[in-house]
């Protein structure tokens, strides 16, 4: 993650934006079903953490947020990140996939 996105959303929040790639990860490897993105924010227009390069971007045409874009959506990511929004969203995909044995 830039710099400039880190310092925005703060150690703890970019920290967690990286374990929440390898969450999807994992997901992949244990269900066999390719994730390649989380939403962030799911109001229009939809931003996503992309899990192949960890890059937040628009959804729409898969651009990477500029610095001003990401400064404007910060607050609304972090409040979706500190709420457990982003989990949330996350885990009910999980659920629609049949695990092991299933």
């Amino acid at each position: 993650m830039r710099k400039e996105f880190r310092k925005a959303l703060g150690e703890d929040l970019a920290n967690y934006l990286e374990l929440l790639r390898a969450k999807l990860a994992f997901a992949e490897e244990l269900y066999g079903v390719k994730m390649n993105y989380v939403p962030l924010i799911t109001e229009e227009p939809v931003v996503i953490l992309d899990k192949n390069d960890g890059k937040i971007k628009w959804l729409k045409d898969k651009r990477e947020l500029t610095e001003r874009e990401f400064v404007e959506l910060a607050e609304k990511i972090r409040r979706n990140l500190e709420s457990g929004f982003v989990e949330m969203l996350l885990a009910m995909n999980m659920g629609c996939i049949n695990g092991p044995g299933e």
